[in-house]
C-alpha cells in the first residue's frame, strides 16, 4: 500500500514537472543569454571582488589574506572620511537640483509651443555627449580666462577660481553634473506628465481650482512614481560619480587639497595608482552597503508619498 502511494506521488510530481517544463522552457531559453552575461560579468566579479577585499594585493604579487584589516582601516583613514563627505555633499546637492530643474523644464515643454521637438532634443544632447568632451568644454568655460569669468569681469565683478578654490571646486563640478544629466529626467517627467488624464484637470478647473492647486493635488501625485524612480537612480548614480571628477579636478588628482575627491575617484586611486586592490575593493563594498541602505530607506518611505502605494 505504501509503495503504491509513493509511486503515485512520484508519478504526480513528474507529471507536474513535465507540465511546468513545457510551459516555461521557452521563457528560460530566451533569458538564458542575459542571465549568462549577468553571471559572467556581474555576479562572478562581485564574488571575486568581495574575496579580494580581505587581501593585500598589489597586482604584481600573490594576494595575501589579511582578514578584516581593510575594513578596519576604513574607519581610521582620514582620507576616507573626507571622500565620503565630499560624495554625500555632491549627491545631495546635484540630485535635488536636477529633480527641481528637470521637473520645471518638463512642465514648460509639456505645453503646446512652437519648436517643442527642438527643445526636447536640445536638452537631451548633453546626456548622450561624451563625458570627456563635456568636461573639456566646462573646464575651459570655468577657467580664469573662460567665458564665465570674462563675463564677470565685463560686469565689473571679480573672477572666481571655480576649479582651483576649495570653496567652489566640488560645487562647480556638481552643477556641471546637473546640467549634463537634466535631459534624462526631463524625458521621464515628460512621459509621466503626458499620462496625466486631461479630464481630471478639466474637472478641477470647473470646480474652481487654480493652476497651483491642480499641480499640487492632481499632477504631482500622479507623477510621483516618476519622481521616485528619478530620485533613486539619481542618488545611486551621483554616489558613484567618477568621470567628471577625474576630468575636471586639478591635474586629475581630486584636488585642490582633495576638495573634489569622491569615493569612486578614491577607489580608482587605490586600485590603479597606489596598487592597493584589497583596500579599493573594501571601499567599493562599503559604498555598495551605503547604496543598499539608502535605497531600502527610499523604498520604505515611498508608501508615504508615492501615489498608488499602500
Amino acid at each position: 500500500m505504501e509503495n503504491s502511494q509513493m509511486l503515485e506521488s512520484k508519478t504526480t510530481f513528474f507529471q507536474r514537472f513535465k507540465k511546468v517544463y513545457k510551459k516555461y522552457i521557452w521563457g528560460y531559453i530566451f533569458i538564458f543569454p542575459s542571465m549568462l552575461i549577468i553571471l559572467l560579468f556581474k555576479l562572478i566579479p562581485l564574488i571575486i571582488g568581495f574575496i579580494i577585499s580581505f587581501t593585500d594585493w598589489n597586482l604584481l604579487s600573490s594576494p595575501e589574506f589579511i582578514g578584516l584589516q581593510n575594513y578596519v582601516r576604513l574607519f581610521s583613514d582620514p582620507v576616507t572620511a573626507k571622500v565620503f563627505g565630499n560624495t554625500f555633499y555632491y549627491a545631495f546637492l546635484s540630485v535635488p537640483l536636477n529633480l527641481l530643474i528637470s521637473l520645471g523644464l518638463a512642465l514648460a515643454l509639456n505645453q503646446k509651443i512652437k519648436g517643442l521637438s527642438f527643445f526636447r532634443t536640445a536638452y537631451y544632447i548633453p546626456v548622450v555627449a561624451a563625458s570627456v568632451a563635456v568636461s573639456a568644454i566646462w573646464v575651459w568655460m570655468l577657467s580664469d580666462f573662460g567665458m564665465i569669468n570674462t563675463t564677470l569681469n565685463n560686469l565689473g565683478l571679480q573672477s572666481v577660481n571655480f576649479l582651483h578654490d576649495t570653496k567652489y571646486a566640488l560645487t562647480s563640478i556638481a552643477l556641471v553634473d546637473v546640467w549634463k544629466n537634466l535631459g534624462f529626467n526631463v524625458v521621464i517627467f515628460l512621459a509621466a506628465l503626458q499620462d496625466v488624464p486631461e479630464d481630471l484637470r478639466d474637472a478641477a478647473k470647473v470646480d474652481g481650482a487654480n493652476g497651483v492647486s491642480i499641480f499640487k493635488h492632481i499632477t504631482l501625485p500622479l507623477i510621483s512614481p516618476a519622481i521616485f524612480f528619478t530620485a533613486v537612480m539619481g542618488i545611486i548614480g551621483s554616489l558613484q560619480t567618477f568621470d567628471l571628477v577625474f576630468n575636471m579636478s586639478m591635474k586629475h588628482e581630486g584636488g585642490p587639497a582633495r576638495a573634489t575627491s569622491t569615493v569612486g575617484f578614491y577607489i580608482w586611486q587605490n586600485a590603479f595608482k597606489y596598487s592597493k586592490m584589497g583596500y579599493a575593493a573594501s571601499l567599493s563594498f562599503a559604498l555598495m552597503a551605503i547604496l543598499m541602505i539608502l535605497t531600502i530607506i527610499q523604498w520604505q518611505m515611498r508608501r508615504k508619498w508615492v501615489y498608488g502605494e499602500e
